[in-house]
């Protein structure tokens, strides 16, 4: 893997790989999904491992997975490998060659063939609450964007955060990561649905979160999903954001009800100059000709 990309490994892999292949259930009976879970990824089998286990925990169930991978080494694609025999979901990996940040390429290839109207996008460093998929799904809507929050947990917790941690769903007691964040994030780990529309009747304006955010279909392509002229870590989010709105897509927040706990690593710089952020961050574009559907 690229050292330029700026992202360390907190545990090994073997760990990761071990929890894997714990309990595994054949999977003889595939479901149909009503929502499709793209997940980008860039090495972190470790993460991705978890990730895996708070699959299990959903409420909702009816979904499919694609892992947008971002040019992994073969660590990723083996961890797919072992876990694919516990799910009864559709669980697929849509990979490509490493050649810097390329999210923006990857993420539209996979969401390309997701199978269901519903698309929820998160990246691989993010475990997610029991109820993450039921409350995307339950307030969904065209021409509308849903989008939460996550709790930064620090170093020391990432490392010994286990699939139990995870299964026994101790990680979403309040107690159980308190003194291992920011002031700020505190405040995001809170599970209170009956916020979402208080919060949304008096948001003026509410950014998307690329690790976070969920649209239906037609909404992704009348956009053009994400423009993949973005190479390099940031912008992506911003930019996408701008088209749906200028669209006439509205954008509303899940935070406090579409719960995610990032797990730490470091990362590199964004890249761009203040030129370019200008370009992408403040477009008057509704649809760019670079994205999901070449033109």
């Amino acid at each position: 893997m690229s050292p330029t990309r700026g992202i360390h490994t907190t545990f090994p892999p073997e760990r990761a790989a071990a929890n894997a292949n714990q309990n595994p259930v054949k999977n003889t009976n595939p479901i149909e999904a009503t929502l499709s879970l793209i997940i980008a990824v860039y090495g972190h089998p470790d993460f991705l491992a978890r990730i895996f286990t708070s699959l299990e925990n959903q409420t909702h169930q009816d979904f499919e997975v694609l892992v947008a991978d971002d040019g992994s080494d073969d660590d990723v694609r083996e961890l797919i490998e072992q876990v694919r025999p516990r799910f009864r979901q559709s669980l697929r990996h849509v990979w490509h060659d490493d050649d810097g940040f390329r999210k923006t390429v990857i993420v539209n290839k996979a969401a390309a063939k997701a199978e269901s109207d519903t698309l929820v996008f998160i990246d691989g460093d993010c475990i997610l609450h029991h109820r993450f998929l039921e409350r995307h799904y339950k307030r969904r809507r065209r021409g509308r964007v849903l989008s939460g929050r996550r709790v930064m947990l620090q170093r020391e917790l990432s490392q010994r955060i286990s699939d139990d941690d995870v299964r026994a769903r101790r990680l979403e007691s309040v107690g159980f990561w308190w003194n291992q964040c920011s002031r700020t994030d505190r405040k995001r780990g809170f599970y209170a649905p009956w916020l979402f529309w208080f919060r949304n009747l008096f948001r003026t304006s509410y950014e998307i979160l690329g690790s976070n955010f969920s649209v239906h279909r037609e909404d992704f392509y009348r956009v053009n999903g994400y423009d993949e002229r973005i190479i390099g870590r940031g912008l992506e989010d911003n930019n996408l954001h701008a088209r749906f709105v200028n669209s006439g897509v509205k954008i509303y927040t899940l935070a406090h009800e579409a719960l995610q706990y990032h797990l730490f690593h470091t990362s590199a710089p964004i890249p761009h100059s203040p030129e370019t952020i200008h370009e992408y961050r403040d477009t008057e574009d509704t649809r760019t000709p670079h994205g999901i559907v070449k033109n």
